[in-house]
């Protein structure tokens, strides 16, 4: 049974939906630390300059000495700065389905994040192609207000990557990738079957972002997530079934970074909040 529901109108509190799609980028990796506390820190995070509340960070050597200022308005594209700089970015492997034509499609977005837990919600920008065509993926969702989110992991990301050439609308990436599927349970969608981590999500709203030329470029999504997919693999050691947690290492998410670069979890380090 779907869960869809009417989709307000573009608009609906633009300044609101923007601002929870840029604070959610990243999330899921800035959550790592927080569930792997038993690991020690290792690395160039173990060998940081140490820090005492109040101090003034200690930069790298000559950091500071130059800084470029950019006016996005004044640039040919903002693209390469934005996937360079906000790093790592967690990965939604979407997949949806045509209502029209029942074809299903799975491809990888970035801009992405989760954005709330109660309810858990999440938000994903779809950029236009060359700023005008609107991507398959995104046309499935305006149409039937439902889709789901698979976390890519290490050993399907090569799979996953297939995915995201630029297919004709008729073809199932599925098929193209070798990635498994199987309907949700609740949203009329499929999903990966390899992924450890799946949400089935319900559009709560979209907005339409316009670049400074008032050309339509993007549409942001926030959705709601109506189940959980979980792999017993991944979940922690006697979890709580009432509050399910998973454990990171053992999902082995990857990010995104600029150009066609991905990365894997690496460091961690457990730094505690303050106690004030």
């Amino acid at each position: 049974k779907s869960h869809a529901k009417k989709m307000p109108e573009n608009g609906t509190n633009p300044g609101m939906l923007a601002a929870t799609a840029t604070m959610g980028l990243g999330a899921g990796f800035a959550l790592a630390t927080w569930w792997n506390r038993r690991l020690s820190n290792i690395g160039r995070l173990a060998s940081r300059p140490s820090y005492t509340p109040g101090q003034v960070p200690t930069v790298p050597s000559g950091f500071g000495s130059k800084v470029h200022v950019f006016d996005p308005s004044k640039l040919a594209s903002s693209y390469s700065l934005m996937i360079s700089t906000t790093t790592p970015r967690p990965i939604a492997l979407v997949s949806s389905r045509n209502p029209k034509t029942g074809i299903d499609n799975v491809s990888p977005f970035s801009y992405f994040g989760a954005v709330a837990h109660d309810p858990p919600m999440l938000a994903i920008g779809f950029c236009r192609n060359r700023g005008e065509k609107k991507k398959d993926s995104i046309t499935n969702i305006l149409e039937s207000k439902e889709f789901a989110v698979n976390i890519i992991s290490e050993w399907y990301l090569d799979a996953a990557n297939q995915s995201c050439g630029n297919f004709a609308s008729d073809v199932d990436e599925f098929l193209e990738s070798g990635m498994s599927k199987e309907d949700c349970k609740v949203v009329n969608a499929p999903r990966v079957k390899e992924a450890a981590v799946t949400y089935e999500c319900v559009v709560d709203r979209v907005h339409t972002i316009k670049n400074d030329s008032g050309s339509e470029t993007t549409e942001i999504v926030l959705a709601k997530i109506v189940r959980f997919h979980v792999d017993d693999e991944v979940l922690v050691d006697g979890f709580d079934p009432l509050k399910p947690n998973v454990d990171t290492l053992k999902l082995k998410p990857v990010g995104r970074l600029g150009g066609n670069i991905y990365a894997t979890l690496g460091e961690t380090a457990d730094i505690p909040r303050p106690k004030l």
